[in-house]
């Protein structure tokens, strides 16, 4: 199937108009951002870039909010909007609901709490709101959710805008990895921390109680979604438990899955009960569904963002990992040691090296160094070396199935100390920044898609800093510690595994 049949099919999805809405009426935002949510919800549409004059607030006071005509009804609206978006104080929002049936609309978002969570008035009105829906053919996504975010919104027509009805502002790069949450909170303020991190977004869905759209539908969606490889799940209870199996086992042999599931305890299931109104299950039926259908589960909101991103690399460039064998460049002697530790903690295995492989390493090394696995140049700052060479030799040895490089510093970072401490920076010095393009990120990425082998480099700077942030938008691997390497590579192993037992 090609790309551009894909995307036609994907259109015929009744969820496509959620994510792509050409027309939006919005109810609950005014013009002070920073006391009502929904202003800042509206700030965020507008930030997108993809609506001008297709937004219609709707307010009952109001002539202009956010320097768009406001008006006192849906019904003064002159179109029929693709998608109302409700932050709403929860008794309005069965009348608002019933007004935009009357007008045609048959897409919801509703922000609004106060429903099934807070006990049996209102779980009234979430029957309420229910009736109202079948009445008038109505598909909402919530109640008590923060709705959608698509970095793709309305490619290839619009190249660069999103849409974002989240009140977080933070818009990650876009990739392909969509998530879908029970939790806001998982599927936004994860923002900034994918941001830094290289977590490359695609879609983000902030279901909510899920009381006419669920997480199914979506996994339905995102099967189909030629912008979606990889898939993040934050679950705190499954409704519809044989179709989500059925659709996960379709899904994972091609795109993988990986899911926080935080029920399973008395207080997280006290609290999710508080928070959603649901009912989360016992934590050995979750861990046998996830192993059953091929889901990597986590229970660190770090390792989840880690794990996506290593699975959207092997994705978007076809690199898996043809067996366990790992070999280790560093630096730095400690660092080895500790990489090499948690790669066979981790099921992976750090060969020695053959003679004939030791003996071509050792040709380029100080006799300080050493040729084994790992392989360590503490004394030895070439990082054309450490970088390439050693990579190169080491892929077409044959004798590894991916590599963990430690030794990434911030170079404009050491120029700034030089230049700061009185020392002029010459030419060849600024050069070195240069070369880092050109000698190093190409050419590895080419090596790692021709051999099929990852190469992971780690450093001890914040991925804030510029080479940190070079790397990352080359799309190659990066790590700020060194634990987080050999962890990744554990999931990348056992999902290369599984992928080719289920293709």
């Amino acid at each position: 199937m090609t790309e551009s049949h894909e995307k036609e099919l994907n259109k015929d999805h009744f969820l496509h108009t959620f994510l792509n809405p050409r027309s939006i009426a919005v109810f609950g935002a005014n013009n002070n951002l920073l006391t009502t949510m929904g202003s800042m919800q509206l700030r965020n549409i507008i930030a997108g870039g993809g609506f001008t004059n297709n937004i219609y607030p709707v307010h009952p006071r109001l002539e202009t909010i956010q320097g768009f005509k406001a008006y006192k009804s849906i019904m003064d609206v002159p179109i029929t909007p693709d998608l109302a978006f409700l932050i709403l104080p929860t008794r309005a929002v069965p009348q608002v609901m019933e007004e935009c049936g009357q007008k045609g609309i048959k897409n919801l978002l509703i922000t609004s709490g106060g429903f099934r969570e807070i006990g049996d008035e209102g779980v009234k009105l979430s029957e309420k709101i229910d009736t109202i829906a079948r009445k008038h053919n109505i598909r909402f996504i919530g109640p008590n959710c923060l709705g959608i975010y698509n970095a793709w919104y309305g490619f290839p027509e619009k190249e660069s805008s999103y849409i974002n009805t989240f009140w977080p502002y933070a818009t990650p790069k876009r990739g392909n990895i969509s998530l879908i949450s029970q939790s806001g909170t998982v599927a936004a303020q994860t923002f900034w921390h994918a941001k830094e991190m290289g977590v490359n977004i695609s879609k983000s869905i902030s279901i909510g109680n899920e009381r006419n759209i669920d997480m199914v539908d979506f996994l339905h969606y995102f099967k189909n979604d030629p912008f979606t490889e990889v898939i993040g799940l934050y679950i705190e209870e499954i409704k519809r438990g044989k179709e989500f199996i059925k659709i996960v086992k379709e899904i994972t042999p091609k795109k993988p899955i990986v899911a926080i599931y935080t029920g399973g305890t008395k207080a997280a299931n006290r609290s999710i009960k508080s928070h959603t109104g649901s009912l989360s299950g016992n934590q050995k039926i979750y861990n046998a569904v996830f192993k059953d259908t091929g889901i990597i589960p986590t229970n660190s909101i770090t390792d989840f963002l880690y794990y996506l991103r290593t699975l959207s690399f092997a994705q978007k460039y076809n690199v898996f990992m043809k067996d366990k064998r790992v070999g280790i460049i560093t630096d730095s002697g400690g660092s080895g040691s500790m990489m090499a530790k948690t790669s066979e903690l981790y099921g992976l295995e750090v060969p020695e090296f053959s003679a004939q492989l030791k003996a071509e390493i050792s040709e380029l090394i100080p006799f300080t160094a050493s040729a084994n696995n790992p392989i360590d140049v503490t004394f030895d700052v070439n990082f054309l070396n450490l970088f390439y060479k050693f990579p190169k030799i080491l892929m077409k040895s044959g004798e590894v199935d991916s590599i963990i490089i430690w030794g990434l510093f911030d170079f404009n970072d050491v120029l700034e100390t030089i230049e700061s401490s009185g020392m002029i920076i010459d030419d060849n010095m600024k050069n070195m920044a240069l070369m880092l393009d050109r000698s190093v990120l190409k050419p590895i990425k080419r090596l790692m898609k021709k051999f099929s082998i990852p190469v992971y480099f780690c450093g001890p700077f914040p991925y804030r800093f510029s080479w940190f942030q070079k790397f990352m938008s080359h799309d190659i691997p990066v790590f700020d510690f060194w634990d987080a390497p050999t962890k990744c590579l554990k999931i990348l192993y056992k999902y290369s595994e599984y992928r080719k037992e289920h293709s």
